[in-house]
């Protein structure tokens, strides 16, 4: 039997509920909620949350690995391998036409094909 959605327990089922954890829990939380519900909750977050910054900790530090500072040896290494820059050789290999040498040639159209002269 159920009154306004709680439901009803006799004067032992309630004896026994208040003897329990549970009752005894309630009855603090009913009494003081904030210093037994409200506190433990916030520090349970604050504890994640310092918790969970050790994992974020360990992602960065692994970018930062992979993005070092230059040593000035490998930064000699670097300038010694550079080529010579040209603006005309980086004109014709962005363009694709440094190594080819071509010419458009027009390709014979078959017998009856139109020509799409416009």
């Amino acid at each position: 039997m159920a009154l306004n959605g709680r439901t009803f327990k006799s004067k032992r089922q309630q004896r026994l509920y208040n003897a329990s954890i549970a009752g005894k829990y309630q009855k603090l939380v009913n009494r003081n909620p904030f210093l037994f519900f409200g506190l433990p909750f916030c520090g349970l977050i604050v504890a994640g949350s310092y918790w969970l910054s050790e994992f974020t900790a360990v992602k960065y530090e692994r970018e930062d690995a992979r993005v070092q500072e230059l040593n000035e040896e490998d930064l000699i290494k670097m300038k010694s391998n550079e080529r010579p820059f040209d603006i005309k050789e980086e004109y014709y290999r962005l363009q694709g036409l440094q190594d080819e040498d071509w010419e458009p040639v027009r390709v014979k159209r078959l017998k009856g094909e139109s020509e799409n002269v416009w």
